[in-house]
């Protein structure tokens, strides 16, 4: 019994735990790295996407930070994907055809991954 509410504890506070918060030059770096890697992006390209989604970092971030009381997290949804669509609509200007087929597959691949972690995470939470 104390084992079992020993392993209760250490599960809620694995799930507790916080990640460290990146600044939006660490995410747009990381992004676009894993871009140039992923599309075959030219230097060119690169620079471009690089200040795009630095610019999509610091937005998000600041909206966040505005609101982290969490009074207007629905609003924030809202605004966030905003920017993430006007994103998607530069990077989509910046990539020729073959890389923009391929970053909509890399899209649809996450998306489904986040459904598929989505619903185990429903069954365990039912089960």
């Amino acid at each position: 019994m104390i084992a079992f509410v020993a392993g209760i504890g250490l599960a809620a506070n694995a799930q507790t735990e916080v990640k460290p918060h990146k600044t939006p030059q660490q995410k747009a770096e990381m992004l676009s790295k894993k871009m140039q890697t992923e599309l075959s992006l030219t230097q060119e390209q690169s620079t471009r996407i690089h200040a795009i989604l630095l610019t999509q970092a610091t937005r998000v971030d600041s909206i966040k930070a505005a609101n982290a009381d969490g009074d207007k997290k629905r609003h924030d949804r809202k605004a966030v994907k905003q920017i993430m669509q006007n994103t998607d609509k530069q990077i989509t200007g910046v990539l020729n055809a073959d890389q923009l087929k391929k970053y909509n597959q890399l899209k649809a691949d996450k998306v489904y991954k986040m459904q598929k972690k989505r619903a185990e995470q429903a069954g365990k939470v039912q089960g």
